[in-house]
């Protein structure tokens, strides 16, 4: 086990934290659409939309997992932005034992990628400059 445990890197660590949230709130998405029939009808609308926003939060961590490994710095920032924006929303709205938990994971995440953000700033090898093939015999 401790083999296996050596082989995380904190990329692979940041990946998994981003589809572990991407779970949570496809989770919350699902549980909101099937209270949307207990939901009074004045509010069923502001409910149904807010269940959309929750799987477009799902689908954005689940880019942001996905596209982190890929070492293109634009994905790099559209992490960034993914989890402040969830870290910001967390607080406008009743504060709960779930908010909490993934606050705590977009904390870490975020903690995570500022720890590999070299890895983006670094050239990647295919930007290396390509030494010139040798001349050719005469």
């Amino acid at each position: 086990m401790g083999s296996s445990l050596k082989s995380i890197t904190p990329l692979k660590a940041a990946q998994a934290l981003f589809f572990l949230n991407a779970a949570i709130w496809l989770a919350f998405g699902v549980v909101s659409l099937v209270r949307l029939k207990s939901t009074n009808p004045d509010f069923a609308v502001t409910a149904a939309f807010i269940a959309v926003l929750m799987f477009g939060n799902a689908t954005a961590m689940l880019v942001s997992g996905w596209g982190i490994g890929k070492r293109w710095k634009w994905f790099y920032y559209l992490a960034l932005a993914v989890l402040a924006v969830n870290i910001l929303l967390t607080f406008t709205d009743e504060f709960g034992a779930f908010d909490f938990i993934t606050l705590v994971i977009d904390l870490v995440l975020l903690g995570l990628l500022i720890v590999i953000r070299k890895r983006w700033s670094a050239p990647r090898p295919s930007d290396a400059p390509q030494s010139p093939p040798p001349p050719s015999p005469v």
